[in-house]
């Protein structure tokens, strides 16, 4: 509700409302959802990358939670099992709900043993791409930060020197945008979940619309380029509206199986090249 409020898809009684608006008796309130985003968020499901001894990769989508919920619904595992003639997924590698690009599942209890030891000790690994606010001080580095859980049932991490898992993320320039960077992550010794995002965040550059480390949770063409103006009687939409990260590829061996960069962070990036440079 929230974010369609800021994003003027919220009508109170025909106009649009802000996220905190009061209600009366009589009033209607209207949320303004196209077709096009109805049919993406009943369509979604992964896409298999690669099957072979007992390991199988697969394209998330953003939106579609990796594991069911209590809520019940789809999710990633339930459309790896379909795609596997019904062998249940072991999981070896787990992506937020918003967070697109490769899993990895083993398909026996062997090779997710294997694969496990594998991860650990960085034999195998998954690589992101991310694009954050500003410039990078070099061209690579690493984020060696501990990291632990403010409260036990959040799922974000902050740095945690004292108490925390220790954690360690390499990242790499791969291109330089007028006020913005397209980042090369790889999490070192083994990874966890939400690694990426807490490392970025504590660099100071958190994924670009990562609400849950402080970013704004959108970006709008008006943003970027002051004299656009969306058309009249229609709310500008978002560019993005999901954290910018994207589990690009899946490293072990000679294996290296790479996942496409979805639509919203490829018109993101084109849209982000056409911005003149900073003077």
């Amino acid at each position: 509700m929230r974010r369609a409020g800021a994003g003027g898809e919220l009508l109170l009684n025909g106009a649009p409302a802000g996220p905190s608006v009061t209600l009366k008796l009589g009033d209607v309130l209207q949320l303004l959802v196209s077709p096009e985003t109805l049919a993406r968020q009943t369509q979604l499901s992964v896409s298999l990358l690669h099957r072979a001894d007992g390991l199988v990769l697969a394209a998330k989508p953003s939106g579609l939670p990796f594991d069911s919920s209590r809520r019940g619904g789809s999710c990633a595992l339930d459309s790896i099992q379909a795609l596997c003639d019904g062998s249940r997924p072991r999981p070896l590698h787990r992506l937020d709900k918003e967070t697109s690009g490769v899993v990895v599942a083993a398909l026996n209890r062997d090779t997710a043993e294997h694969m496990a030891a594998e991860f650990s000790a960085d034999r195998a690994q998954v690589e992101y791409l991310a694009v954050v606010r500003g410039p990078m001080p070099d061209e690579r580095g690493e984020i060696d930060l501990a990291l632990g859980k403010g409260r036990r049932s959040s799922a974000t991490l902050r740095p945690d020197p004292g108490h925390g898992r220790e954690s360690c993320t390499a990242w790499e320039v791969q291109e330089r945008l007028s006020g913005f960077t397209l980042l090369k992550l790889m999490p070192q010794r083994g990874g966890r979940s939400h690694q990426v995002r807490a490392h970025l965040a504590a660099l100071g550059n958190p994924a670009l619309c990562d609400a849950a480390y402080h970013e704004d949770d959108r970006i709008l063409m008006s943003q970027l380029k002051l004299r656009y103006r969306p058309k009249r009687g229609k709310p500008e939409r978002p560019l993005l509206a999901r954290p910018a990260l994207h589990a690009r590829a899946f490293r072990h061996d000679d294996l290296v199986v790479e996942a496409p960069l979805p639509e919203d962070l490829e018109v993101l990036l084109a849209q982000l090249r056409r911005l003149r440079p900073l003077t």
